[in-house]
């Protein structure tokens, strides 16, 4: 089976703690000749449904929406990850790649009323606005108003949820320690170096 099983997290607070963290996913779905790809930030509702619901809205032109309705997707939230050198472990290892992700199959469903659409979308600004003054968002925003209408909502019943956590398991307690401090410092450095030469 792969991954091993002692990379695969089955504790749902975990699993929804990466989906939580995370938020910006990519969601694919199959069509009879293709496959779409959609690079998306999803809110998760923890409490609706048998193990939660994703919420989001997309573009009324991006591709995806024309194979949506009631279609089955695989969503994945890719968290922190980073090369670990044999270097830095206690003991003799190979060098290896350490990563947190997570895998969610579930149901799309369109949302066709354009208030419920924008109360997702309010909602999203609430949950990710941060800091002394964060920005409300509200339903008289004229900018909004005009924006409805070239964005469709959409809800994913979530069926399914693996978590995918490549942590070095499979090695002794001190030399985990040593990976989970280099992922953590070099995921870090990366992000901060890509950011600085791209943008």
């Amino acid at each position: 089976m792969y991954p091993p099983e002692y990379y695969l997290e089955r504790d749902p607070e975990k699993i929804y703690r990466v989906m939580e963290t995370v938020r910006f996913a990519t969601m694919i779905s199959r069509t009879e000749d293709d496959i779409i790809v959609t690079h998306i930030p999803l809110i998760l509702d923890r409490h609706r449904g048998k193990s939660g619901v994703l919420i989001g809205h997309m573009d009324r032109n991006n591709p995806h929406t024309t194979y949506l309705s009631d279609a089955k997707v695989l969503v994945i939230f890719q968290g922190p990850n980073a090369y670990i050198s044999p270097n830095v472990f206690e003991s003799s290892q190979l060098p290896t790649w350490n990563y947190i992700a997570v895998h969610v199959k579930g149901r799309m469903v369109i949302t066709e009323s354009a208030d419920a659409v924008m109360d997702s979308m309010i909602k999203m600004a609430g949950i990710l606005e941060t800091g002394p003054n964060p920005y409300v968002l509200d339903k008289a925003n004229a900018k909004m108003q005009h924006l409805i209408n070239h964005v469709i909502g959409f809800e994913i019943e979530i069926l399914e949820m693996t978590g995918r956590f490549k942590l070095s398991q499979n090695k002794h307690s001190v030399d985990r320690l040593l990976a989970r401090e280099t992922l953590l410092a070099e995921s870090n450095r990366i992000q901060e170096a890509l950011i600085k030469s791209v943008f």
